[in-house]
């Protein structure tokens, strides 16, 4: 069994805040950012799926998407969600 080398805490936790920000945020979307979130959401539940079907032998490839994503999601949610509360 192979041992996770990746910390994945971070990123996943950015991920659920995210689509929780999201959720709550969506009707003031525009159709661009809403078509942009479509397309980053479906990217967060394939890598659940994977994140769940991997979990004892996370692969580098795996841990590394929950981190790339992670980024382009709050990147997303920093210029789509959080100026439009102000």
């Amino acid at each position: 069994m192979k041992t996770p080398a990746f910390d994945l805490t971070g990123p996943i936790a950015t991920l659920n805040s995210a689509r929780e920000q999201v959720r709550l945020s969506l009707h003031l979307l525009n159709m661009d950012a809403r078509q942009k979130w479509d397309e980053l959401e479906a990217k967060i539940l394939t890598l659940e799926n994977r994140l769940g079907q991997e979990a004892e032998a996370l692969s580098d490839a795996t841990a590394n998407a929950a981190i790339d994503l992670s980024g382009s999601v709050k990147d997303f949610v920093d210029s789509h969600v959080r100026h439009q509360r102000h």
